[in-house]
């Protein structure tokens, strides 16, 4: 209760009201470890999944990474994140792969961006670089890496590039 108190900013009775609402309406389980009350979104809610995506968007993976890349964004054609967190299967120690086509893209340079990002995560970022002519040319290969990676769910992190493949 401390923390959400901490937080959210709001004052306690703000803070119990909606607690007590969220948990009514099922979308928050509450239980009690000692003396603390622990509050969980409850994973059998139809709001869960929602509500799953719109964190991982405003505070999660996806967001720090595309803070991170933003300084190469004129660099890039195209930027995903694949496999377990584009899964959604991650679990808090997963590492998340990322996959970048561009111009000019160095590994150096791409390391030095995402260092903060990793450190905000505390998760590894490994980052798959390509230019756009390699990228291409893998993709003319049926049993490449890039089109066993573009088989599966991917997010895609560059707005306007709405396929991400």
């Amino acid at each position: 209760m401390n923390e959400l108190l901490r937080l959210s900013g709001l004052s306690s009775a703000s803070l119990q009201q909606e607690l007590k609402r969220l948990t009514v309406g099922g979308v928050v389980l509450s239980s009690r470890m000692g003396n603390l009350r622990v509050f969980q979104a409850n994973p059998n809610s139809p709001l869960f999944h929602e509500l799953i995506s719109l964190t991982r968007k405003t505070c999660g993976v996806e967001a720090a990474l595309m803070q991170a890349l933003m300084p190469l964004r004129p660099k890039l054609a195209r930027a995903f994140i694949y496999g377990s967190v584009a899964k959604q299967e991650d679990t808090f120690a997963s590492d998340v792969d990322l996959m970048l086509v561009g111009v000019d893209l160095t590994l150096a340079e791409v390391l030095q961006h995402l260092q903060t990002a990793e450190e905000a995560l505390g998760r590894k970022v490994n980052p798959t670089c390509y230019t756009m002519h390699e990228f291409e040319m893998r993709r003319v290969d049926p049993d490449s890496f890039v089109n066993k990676v573009l088989a599966q769910p991917t997010i895609n992190l560059l707005e306007g590039d709405q396929d991400g493949h």
